[in-house]
């Protein structure tokens, strides 16, 4: 092939510029005819991260369980206040208790008497207790992780979780109890970051968080230990680890 018909080709493959035959690296900055692209950087702070800074100044600005019960009650940074009836902070004994019991959030029982343990679940949850000498009145405290109820019972969101857990991580603080017993996978995931309770119930848990190591068992909620058999099972053996616990502290 000639010259010609080579030109001709290369200008039917859309060849525009020759190449000479001294290598170019035309990557390489020369001068000051140098691109430097505009950076933002503005940190953007998303409403999440506002009402979660939020509800952490709030909680830790509370010096006693009543002030914490107050900010709690006063708070209006989480949606779920304003379609729920009540705000649930807790219920038993208070101060350093043997045992401060969570639960994922309050039922639609609970909602509708505005009292936590109500309804069939309250009663199977009381029941667990006291197989194990626990009882709101003389050795125990109960509370939620979520102060309020979920529409339809549903699941909370990550949001959700990260508004309302500075509140419960500083009612531990201040309530100081020997144990914690963590009912559900979402106060599991909140306070140790496992995604379901079988995982946590292969590990042994200590809550810790400024300054604070408690030791903790992790164990399905009364809504499962209904359903079936080998939930009961488990939620038993998770109870009768936390009696050993107690008796030999």
């Amino acid at each position: 092939m000639n010259r010609i018909n080579i030109l001709k080709n290369l200008l039917l493959f859309g060849v525009t510029a020759c190449v000479g035959e001294t290598p170019v690296n035309r990557f390489e900055t020369k001068g000051e005819n140098v691109y430097q692209p505009s950076v933002n950087t503005t940190k953007i702070v998303s409403s999440t991260d506002t009402f979660v800074a939020k509800a952490l100044a709030t909680a830790q600005s509370a010096t006693d369980l009543s002030a914490l019960n107050v900010a709690l009650q006063n708070f209006e940074e989480c949606s779920l206040k304003k379609t729920a009836q009540h705000t649930f902070c807790g219920v038993g004994i208070s101060n350093k208790p043997t045992v401060l019991c969570i639960i994922d959030a309050p039922k639609s029982a609970d909602e509708k008497t505005g009292q936590l343990g109500s309804g069939d679940l309250g009663i199977l949850l009381f029941k667990m207790l006291k197989a194990v000498q626990l009882d709101i009145q003389t050795n125990t405290y109960l509370c939620p992780l979520i102060p309020w109820r979920l529409p339809g019972d549903r699941i909370p969101t990550e949001t959700e979780i990260e508004v309302c857990l500075p509140f419960l991580k500083r009612r531990i603080e201040l309530i100081n109890p020997r144990f914690l017993l963590v009912f559900g996978q979402v106060a599991t995931r909140g306070l140790f970051g496992f995604e379901s309770i079988a995982k946590a119930r292969q590990q042994s848990l200590v809550y810790r968080e400024n300054g604070q190591e408690i030791k903790s068992i992790a164990t399905f909620d009364p809504a499962m230990v209904s359903k079936a058999q080998t939930y009961r099972k488990s939620a038993w053996e998770d109870l009768q680890k936390l009696a050993s616990y107690i008796q030999n502290n």
